[in-house]
C-alpha cells in the first residue's frame, strides 16, 4: 500500500509539471503501467516527452498519468495488464515476460557478436515486416510501437580480456536466457546465472570475474567502480514495446487517434534511438573518462573464431523459434542480412573510436 501511495504522489507531481495540464479538461485520463521507476533516464528522456507531446498534440484532451515501479502489476504481466484492462498504456521489455513472446523475447539473443548493435530499432522493424505473423504475439491490444535498445549487452570484466584465450575459464555472470548462456559458454567463459541486483556485490567478493553489461549499467549500478575493462563482443539485446488498451483506442474519435498513430510511427522512432544513443554513449564517455574504463576490441581472427563457436547457439535459437511454430532458419538468415545492412563490424564503429 505505502508503494502505490508514494506512487500515485510522484504520478501526480509529474502531471503538475506539465504547463496548463488539468485532469478535469481532460477527456481522456490514461494510466501508463511502467516497471521502472521516475528517476530513470528512459522516462525522463523518452517516454515522458513522448506523453507531453500527445497532450500537447491533442491541446490537453490526452493525459497520460504514470505509475512507476510495477505500482499496478508486475514487468512479467506489462502487456496483460492492458489488455485486462488494469492500465490504459504500458511500455515494458520484451525478455522479462518468458514464453509470451516467441520471437520478441528472442529476437536480440543472436546478434553478431562481431557487430555493433548500432541501428537495432531499424533491423526489428525490418523483421517485422518481413515476419509479419508476429504481431500475433501482441494480440489484444494496440501495439503503439517498438523499439530496439543500441549497443546491447557487452563483456565488462576486471581483468582485461584482449583475446579468447583470456576469456577461458573466467567466471562471467550472465542475465537472459539459456541463449546467452551457451553463447558465453561457448567461448569458454565459466557461467554464472545471479540476478543483476547481485552483480555488485558478487564482483566485489571475487565470486564472479565480469558479467554481461552495458554502459548504462556501468554507471547507475556503479559497476564501473568494479570493472575497468569491457572487451566489444556483443553478447544480446534488448527490444521494448509500449501498446495501450484496444477499447479505449477504439473509443477515441478520429482526430485523436490520428495523433496518436502520428506519434507512434516515425516520432517514437526518431525520439527513442536517440534516447538510446544519448544514453549510452554519455555513460560510456563517463565510464571511461571518470570512472577510469578500458575498452578492448578483439583481433579479426579473434571475431571470425566467435562467430563460429557460437553457431552452436545460433542453432538452439532457430531450433525454439521452430518449436513455436516460426520459420527460425529464415528468420537467422534475414536477421544475418539486415545486421550486414545497417550494424558496422567493431573495428567500423561509433565505439572504436573511444579505444585507448
Amino acid at each position: 500500500m505505502r508503494k502505490l501511495i508514494v506512487t500515485l504522489a510522484v504520478a501526480a507531481l509529474c502531471l503538475s509539471a506539465l504547463p496548463g495540464t488539468s485532469l478535469a479538461d481532460a477527456e481522456y485520463v490514461l494510466s501508463l503501467n511502467l516497471p521502472i521507476p521516475p528517476i530513470h533516464t528512459r522516462w525522463k528522456d523518452a517516454i515522458k516527452p513522448w506523453c507531453d507531446e500527445l497532450t500537447k498534440r491533442s491541446g490537453g484532451r490526452i493525459v497520460v498519468e504514470p505509475y512507476f515501479a510495477e505500482a499496478i502489476s508486475k514487468q512479467s504481466e506489462s502487456m496483460d495488464s492492458v489488455r485486462d484492462g488494469l492500465a490504459d498504456m504500458t511500455e515494458s521489455l520484451f525478455t522479462v515476460a518468458v514464453g509470451q513472446f516467441p520471437f520478441f523475447e528472442r529476437v536480440w539473443s543472436v546478434p553478431d557478436p562481431a557487430r555493433a548493435i548500432e541501428n537495432p530499432t531499424v533491423i526489428l522493424h525490418e523483421m517485422q515486416k518481413s515476419f509479419p505473423q508476429v504481431m500475433e504475439e501482441c494480440h489484444g491490444v494496440k501495439l503503439l510501437f517498438t523499439h530496439g535498445q543500441s549497443m546491447g549487452t557487452v563483456l565488462g570484466t576486471k581483468t582485461p580480456v584482449k583475446s579468447l584465450e583470456e576469456l577461458k575459464g573466467m567466471k562471467i555472470a550472465v542475465i537472459g536466457g539459456s541463449i546467452a548462456v551457451e553463447r558465453l559458454k561457448a567461448l569458454g567463459a565459466s557461467v554464472v546465472s545471479i540476478p543483476m541486483a547481485d552483480f555488485y556485490m558478487s564482483l566485489q567478493q571475487g565470486i564472479i570475474d565480469g558479467c554481461m553489461v552495458d554502459f548504462n549499467m556501468m554507471v547507475t549500478r556503479r559497476l564501473g567502480d568494479l570493472l575497468k575493462h569491457v572487451t566489444l563482443l556483443s553478447i544480446a539485446g534488448g527490444d521494448f514495446y509500449c501498446c495501450m488498451n484496444q477499447d479505449i483506442y477504439d473509443s477515441m474519435p478520429d482526430d485523436l487517434k490520428k495523433i496518436i498513430d502520428d506519434l507512434s510511427g516515425e516520432y517514437a522512432d526518431r525520439l527513442f534511438s536517440e534516447y538510446w544513443a544519448s544514453d549510452q554513449y554519455s555513460c560510456l564517455e563517463t565510464w571511461k573518462n571518470e570512472m577510469g574504463g578500458t575498452i578492448h576490441m578483439l583481433s579479426d581472427e579473434d571475431y571470425t573464431k566467435v562467430r563460429e563457436l557460437m553457431v552452436s547457439a545460433d542453432e538452439q535459437w532457430v531450433h525454439e523459434l521452430n518449436e513455436n511454430g516460426l520459420p527460425g532458419g529464415e528468420m537467422l538468415k534475414r536477421f544475418r542480412e539486415l545486421e550486414a545492412q545497417y550494424d558496422p563490424e567493431w573495428k567500423n564503429s561509433v565505439v572504436a573510436k573511444y579505444l585507448n
